[in-house]
């Protein structure tokens, strides 16, 4: 009972520090993919709806790491070409 406790216990501070890393690179990647210029006035236009503040860096992240990964799969499709 107290090891499962302790495994339950283990999990949810996983959990918790999963998500509040993945929160702050949803800034980061954001920030990136626009630059901080850019998301300043994104953030200064969404004063008029907060709400959709969330949904607009989720979308932006999400870019973000489609693009990092459209790249790493170039890299090494690209490295395979001059191997053969």
């Amino acid at each position: 009972m107290r090891l499962a406790l302790l495994l339950i216990t283990r999990g949810i501070r996983r959990a918790r520090l999963r998500l509040a890393l993945f929160s702050g690179w949803v800034w980061v990647a954001a920030a990136s993919l626009v630059g901080f210029e850019v998301l300043e006035i994104l953030l200064g236009a969404l004063l008029a709806a907060p709400e959709v503040l969330p949904l607009v860096l989720l979308a932006l992240a999400a870019v973000w790491y489609f693009r990092r990964a459209l790249v790493r799969l170039w890299r090494r499709l690209s490295s395979r070409e001059r191997s053969r």
